[in-house]
C-alpha cells in the first residue's frame, strides 16, 4: 500500500523539484521566471521527471519481480484491435474532460466564462515571456520524444500500478480508481498558467483519471490507455511546439 500511494503522488513533488531547478538555471541565465507557473516550457521538466520516475519504477518491479511488460500487457496479435480501443477512448475520455473543463469554468466565472479562457490558461498577458531560439528548439526536440515517455510512464505508474495494489489492499474498486486520479490530477496543475488554471486543470484531470481508471477495471488491458494518451500528449505537445518553432524559423 506505501509503495502504491507513493507511486501515486511521487510525481507531484519531483515536478516541483523539477520546475524550481529550471527556474534557477533560466534566472541565473537572464531568463523571464514566472515561479510556479512555467507551461511554456513544461515539456523539459515533464520530461526529466519522467526519466527519473521510469528508474523509479524499474526498481520497484524489479524487487517485485515483476516487468513493464507485464504491466503494459502488449500483444502482437491483438495490437491493432488495441489502437482502434485507444482511438475510441480518446473521444470517449474527451467528453466528460470537455465538460469538466467548461464545468469548472463556469463555477469560476459564470455565464460569462467563455471570455475568460485566454487569461486563465495564457496568464493577465495571454501571452508567454519571450525565450532564446536555442531553448525553443531544445524544447521543441525534446517534444518529440515526450509522448513516448510520458505515456506509458503515467499509465504505468497510475492505472498499471498503482490501481490494481490499491484495490488489493483496500478491497474497494473505488480506492483504486480514485486515488490514483487525484495524483494524476494533482501533477497536472503543473502545466496552468494561473491559480484559476491549475483549479481547472485538477478537477479536468482528476475526471479524466477516473474515467481512464473506470476502462482499466473494466477492459483489463493497459495498452490501449497507453495509445490515448500518447495520441493526446502528441496533440498537445509535440506538435504544437515544433510548428511554434516552424513558426519562428
Amino acid at each position: 500500500m506505501k509503495r502504491a500511494l507513493l507511486v501515486s503522488f511521487i510525481r507531484f513533488p519531483m515536478l516541483i523539484a523539477a520546475l524550481l531547478l529550471l527556474a534557477l538555471v533560466f534566472r541565473r541565465s537572464g531568463m523571464e521566471v514566472m515561479f510556479p507557473f512555467m507551461p511554456d516550457v513544461s515539456v523539459i521538466y515533464f520530461t526529466a521527471v519522467n526519466i527519473a520516475c521510469f528508474f523509479l519504477m524499474g526498481n520497484i518491479l524489479r524487487s517485485e519481480g515483476r516487468t513493464f511488460r507485464e504491466i503494459v500487457g502488449f500483444r502482437r496479435e491483438t495490437a491493432g484491435k488495441d489502437v482502434l480501443f485507444g482511438l475510441l477512448w480518446v473521444f470517449v475520455l474527451y467528453l466528460p474532460f470537455f465538460a469538466a473543463v467548461n464545468g469548472t469554468m463556469f463555477i469560476l466565472y459564470g455565464q460569462d466564462y467563455l471570455h475568460h479562457f485566454e487569461n486563465v490558461f495564457l496568464g493577465a498577458e495571454a501571452e508567454f515571456p519571450d525565450r532564446p531560439p536555442a531553448l525553443l528548439r531544445f524544447a521543441a526536440a525534446v517534444s518529440l520524444i515526450f509522448p513516448f515517455l510520458n505515456a506509458p510512464i503515467e499509465e504505468i505508474m497510475y492505472r498499471g500500478y498503482a490501481q490494481p495494489a490499491i484495490m488489493r489492499r483496500t478491497k474497494r474498486a473505488w480506492y483504486g480508481i480514485v486515488i490514483p486520479s487525484a495524483g494524476f490530477a494533482l501533477q497536472h496543475v503543473m502545466l496552468a498558467g494561473t491559480l484559476q488554471g491549475a483549479l481547472v486543470f485538477a478537477a479536468a484531470f482528476f475526471v479524466w483519471g477516473i474515467g481512464s481508471g473506470l476502462i482499466y477495471h473494466k477492459q483489463r488491458r493497459l495498452f490501449p490507455l497507453i495509445v490515448s494518451h500518447f495520441i493526446v500528449n502528441l496533440a498537445f505537445s509535440a506538435i504544437p511546439i515544433v510548428f511554434l518553432v516552424l513558426g519562428q524559423a
